[in-house]
């Protein structure tokens, strides 16, 4: 029999079989293997190539005759395929410390750069942040310049379940950039591997290999991860925060507003903050000047747009703005959020109006952006501003309407919120309830004197006006002499007007300015003597002016305190006795014909008489209602058709409501109430004169 020899020829990666009519033996040739090895083993070992290939040829060697003969079997190739396996789990990270952020370790992250592998460190606004363990959030976008954290589930990676396991991954993205880095498992068998690195800015240029992944502002992509083997084993998306800034804007237009100093200050401290620039660790000015150029240590320019600002990066903490405004504005704004909802930025977008626009705290408890928009007020043209009054004399007593009218000079922009001051006289005191703006009642804010008070109105649009109107009353305890009435108004922007006055000049009315009318109604007409015949009672005596008087039992009446000049007095005659009718006796130009009139001119005091005769005449028919009930006697409100409702149960259509025919009012003012449709206007005019504006109580809508 023969002796038997087999040798195996592995090319690759190759795992020898079985000779024939030998012991079985095995090989394992290592992938890092460049030269074939040495056949004392029984064998050879070709380099590896790309993809890894098993070839197999057996050679069998005898010896017959003293002669040593050999003969190779057939060759089996077996491929090397890389099996399918899943894209793993990758998400990011960044530190954030906010209720319910997670917590794990991050263990020193090594970077493989052109240098060697250096630890992967935390600089600048990132410096001492807590890693053991971490306060992180998942995240779909960061800033340029902030830490990113990588954080992968790799169960095949945990290999060994009591020991802490790494391995490298590279980094890329679609700027060019490629980085390794190796990342770490968080625990013993945790299977979650996590790493960091910080980024940067394009422009400049990525540079490969420098720890540092650069990143584009504005931008959405994939960082993909890949393993050594240059396998893709997974991606997370990520969105790069534009720049973090706010706008200086003009509180009335929302224009940007260039030139205001804005300096970020440190409440711990109460001193300017320290302040990095893009990369986290050059230093940045904290103060900046809207609108203009700034340059970090590290010599990045940046260029800020009109009425912006920016403080790229700031450690955590409680922090305000101090703004110094160009000169006319003010900070801090007096505008409200609700009036400012209406402006837009340059961008298109509402601005963010927080406590921090108002020189309130800003809270940084995250590398995520704060955007503060600051409002500054800038005062417009003046304010114009009227004022009348509705008389120049008054005596105590006497009620006087005033007249304001503010308007707002400036065609281009609004006012703010508009407060009107008003100083009354010290002889005259507001009447609540008769301050009306633009027709509508108002309450006034009232000093503790009783007459100063001010009125808060709506902001004014470009040259647009307003009525203020009111009723002030003199006091009976006021003196002669001239009043002053002293108005002005302003807005919360700091725009002003000139003081206005309106002088109403006090007269006390005493015995010596007034005179007194008296007079009798007797009965026995004209033949009979005045001072024996019988006096006539219960009779009505008027004025031109509608005051009125009755005479008693013995047909007397009187008038006081009228002002001197002519009058008119006039008795009723229908309150005459049905067989009694007034008789002119006089005939004279007193009474110009008139049975139931007379002219009287007095001087100060003066005492007048007017008298009238009756005498006997048919007796009139005078009707007695049956059933009549004396009607209840209305107070003198209810009488001037005060607290009326004037449209609950009235028809749609046009009518004089009030005063009804034959109504005698008891005062010198009148009310007058007129129906109309929707949309119409009313003009009430006296004698053919328009009544005064100041007279006007607005206007009641039916609810249908």
């Amino acid at each position: 029999m023969g002796k038997f020899a087999t040798f195996f020829k592995p090319v690759g990666l190759a795992l020898a079989a079985c000779a024939l009519g030998a012991p079985a033996s095995t090989a394992l040739a290592q992938p890092e293997f460049a030269e074939e090895q040495p056949h004392a083993s029984g064998f050879e070992i070709e380099p590896a190539q790309h993809l890894p290939l098993i070839s197999n040829i057996a050679r069998a060697e005898w010896d017959i005759g003293g002669q040593r003969l050999q003969k190779p079997s057939n060759r089996v190739d077996i491929q090397i395929v890389q099996p399918p396996s899943d894209p793993l789990d990758v998400m990011l990270f960044h530190f954030a410390d906010p209720p319910g952020a997670e917590q794990f370790p991050i263990a020193q992250t090594m970077c493989r750069s052109t240098r060697g592998s250096i630890p992967v460190e935390l600089s600048g606004a990132f410096a001492g942040t807590p890693r053991s363990p971490a306060s992180v959030v998942p995240t779909d976008s960061i800033r340029a310049g902030e830490p990113l954290i990588i954080s992968i589930k790799a169960a095949n990676r945990n290999l060994d379940p009591r020991a802490i396991e790494s391995f490298d991954i590279y980094l890329t993205t679609p700027t060019g950039d490629r980085e390794q880095i190796n990342i770490v498992e968080t625990a013993p068998d945790s299977g979650r591997f996590v790493g960091l690195i910080n980024t940067a800015a394009v422009p400049p240029a990525p540079v490969q290999g420098d720890c540092v992944l650069s990143v584009k502002r504005g931008e959405t992509f994939d960082i993909t991860v890949h393993e050594m083997g240059g396998n893709a084993i997974g991606s997370a998306k990520v969105g790069i925060l534009i720049d973090p800034f706010g706008e200086i804007f003009d509180s009335a237009d929302g224009t940007p507003v260039s030139g205001a100093r804005v300096t970020l200050i440190d409440i711990a401290t109460g001193q300017p903050a320290e302040v990095f620039g893009d990369d986290g660790v050059s230093l940045f000015p904290s103060t900046v000047i809207s609108g203009e150029m700034v340059t970090d240590s590290g010599g990045t320019v940046y260029d800020f747009r009109d009425g912006f600002y920016r403080f790229p990066f700031a450690r955590a903490g409680r922090y305000r703005l101090l703004v110094e405004p160009p000169q006319p504005y003010r900070f801090e704004s007096a505008a409200t959020p609700e009036q400012l909802a209406g402006l837009r930025r340059t961008d298109g977008l509402p601005f963010t109006i927080v406590d921090g626009s108002y020189g309130g705290i800003i809270i940084l408890n995250d590398p995520s952006p704060v955007r503060v928009d600051v409002p500054l007020d800038r005062p417009g043209a003046p304010l114009l501003i009227t004022k009348s009054a509705s008389t120049a004399q008054a005596a105590p007593g006497d009620a006087v309407q005033y007249r304001i009218t503010v308007k707002n000079s400036d065609v281009l922009r609004s006012t703010g919120q508009i407060t009107i001051s008003d100083q009354l006289p010290g002889a005259m005191r507001l009447k609540t309830g008769t301050v009306r703006y633009n027709g509508d009642l108002i309450t006034p804010s009232i000093e503790a004197n009783g007459r100063d008070f001010s009125v808060e109105a709506p902001s004014l649009p470009p040259s647009g006006s307003a009525l203020l109107t009111y009723i002030a009353e003199v006091r009976q305890d006021a003196q002669p002499g001239d009043a002053l009435n002293l108005a002005s108004a302003r807005d919360d922007r700091g725009t002003t007007s000139d003081t206005v006055d309106a002088i109403v000049s006090i007269v006390r009315d005493g015995i010596s300015e007034r005179f007194t009318l008296v007079g009798r109604i007797t009965d026995g007409g004209c033949g009979t003597d005045p001072r024996t015949a019988a006096g006539i009672g219960n009779i009505r005596v008027m004025l031109q002016d509608g005051t009125y008087t009755v005479t008693d039992s013995d047909g007397r009446y009187h008038f006081e305190g009228l002002k001197p000049g002519l009058h008119v007095v006039q008795i009723d005659p229908s309150t005459f006795p049905a067989d009694r009718a007034p008789v002119d006796c006089a005939q004279n130009t007193r009474s110009a014909g008139s049975n139931i009139s007379r002219f009287v001119e007095g001087r100060g005091g003066a005492l007048k008489r007017a008298d009238f005769r009756a005498r006997k005449v048919a007796p009139r028919d005078m009707k007695v209602a049956e059933n009549f009930h004396k009607p209840e006697i209305l107070s003198d409100p209810e009488a001037a058709g005060a607290g009326r409702d004037w449209v609950t149960g009235e028809e749609p259509g046009i009518a004089w409501l009030f005063p009804e025919e034959e109504h005698n009012p008891r005062v010198k003012a009148l009310r007058v109430a007129i129906k109309h449709h929707a949309g119409q206007r009313i003009e009430l005019s006296v004698n053919g004169k328009a009544v005064n504006p100041l007279a006007f109580d607005g206007t009641r809508k039916s609810a249908d």
